[in-house]
């Protein structure tokens, strides 16, 4: 089976069935990488053996000041994992997937392994055919709605991994839009905060293949270069919520994604649902973007519960809206995520999960 035409610059373009499952396996993390994270951090680290590959929170990765308890890798985590399964189902195969995710101090949150073979189904294909496609686009969107009843059918597409998706009501988008800007407000005015934010943010020449590149926010080449300075001394809190309260007002479709639980088995749940959402509005040709904010404020996400009703645990808030085709901000390769089990025995442990 081969890849569809535009998809990714990988080193080959077909599954090597006739290799061993180790290599078919490394093959589909190249989609695996693929997956969003909070400011491009890419959080994961995969180790294969045999016939299964093992997904890991590489928590040297961790964002410790905007995520202290792990809960948008664990996000992160569970976005790669659904990207892991859609491309195995493309090229034909059954999966099986044992969620772990409880607190482990080697960091391990999933196993995946191939089963028997089988054809796609379309729903698969279409899934499979965005994961290239799929890009955050943080400059503004059009002010065009959504085709109706696609909304729904995005929900539906998260239920199935077991997260809930509501629209935020326009009778309570103003009293969310504020949170948003109080958020950003709190957030920038911290140097911790924005130092964390400097070191993951890249000149458009950085040769660096994670973090957040100055193209993905409009910039020329030479702002982008004053750009992680800027970033760490000034505080944009006024100009960031101003933007943001703006934009979560005019959204066309502002929409919250909530598990029953809080813990790193719903964060998992969480990502898979959000992927699986972000493939199929890709095939939509939506964009989506995120308000992060009042999920990061403890005491702000308690506000936004009160403001929406919402009696479940809100783990993403984001917009979506047809947009200017932006460029993918870049991934680090396999061979940099993939450690083989003697590499794991021979270090320490990785950072404990914060809980």
């Amino acid at each position: 089976m081969r890849v569809p035409t535009g998809a990714l610059p990988l080193s080959a373009t077909t599954l090597p069935i006739w290799a061993g499952a180790s290599e078919r396996l490394r093959f589909l993390l190249s989609y695996a990488v693929l997956a969003p994270s909070r400011l491009n951090v890419q959080p994961w680290t995969f180790e294969i053996e045999g016939e299964e590959a093992r997904l890991y929170g590489d928590f040297r990765r961790a964002l410790r000041v905007s995520d202290p308890r792990d809960r948008e890798l664990g996000i992160a985590c569970g976005a790669a994992l659904l990207n892991l399964r859609v491309a195995a189902a493309h090229f034909g195969y059954a999966t099986s997937v044992e969620v772990l995710a409880s607190g482990r101090r080697d960091g391990l949150l999933a196993r995946f392994r191939l089963e028997e073979r089988r054809a796609p189904t379309a729903d698969e294909e279409v899934l499979f055919a965005a994961i290239p496609r799929r890009r955050t686009n943080r400059l503004p969107l059009e002010s065009r709605e959504p085709e109706r009843g696609l909304v729904a059918g995005l929900a539906r597409e998260a239920a199935l991994e077991g997260a809930v998706v509501r629209p935020v009501e326009e009778k309570d988008r103003r009293a969310v839009a504020e949170l948003v800007a109080e958020g950003d407000r709190l957030q920038w005015a911290d140097g911790h905060f924005r130092s964390e934010v400097a070191a993951w943010t890249r000149s458009n020449v950085s040769r660096r293949r994670d973090g957040i590149p100055g193209y993905a926010h409009g910039m020329g080449n030479a702002a982008s270069v004053l750009q992680p300075l800027l970033t760490r001394v000034a505080d944009a809190g006024p100009a960031e919520a101003e933007r943001d309260r703006r934009r979560a007002i005019m959204a066309r479709t502002l929409l919250v994604l909530s598990t029953q639980g809080d813990g790193p088995r719903d964060w998992i749940a969480a990502g898979q649902g959000l992927q699986r959402l972000l493939l199929r509005a890709t095939a939509s040709e939506l964009y989506a973007s995120y308000f992060n904010s009042p999920l990061e404020v403890p005491g702000l996400r308690r506000d936004l519960c009160a403001a929406l009703g919402e009696t479940s645990c809100p783990q993403v808030m984001f917009r979506l809206g047809y947009g200017l085709a932006v460029r993918p901000t870049p991934r680090r390769p396999v061979s940099e995520v993939l450690r083989s089990v003697s590499e794991r025995a021979a270090s320490p442990a990785p950072l404990a999960v914060r809980r």
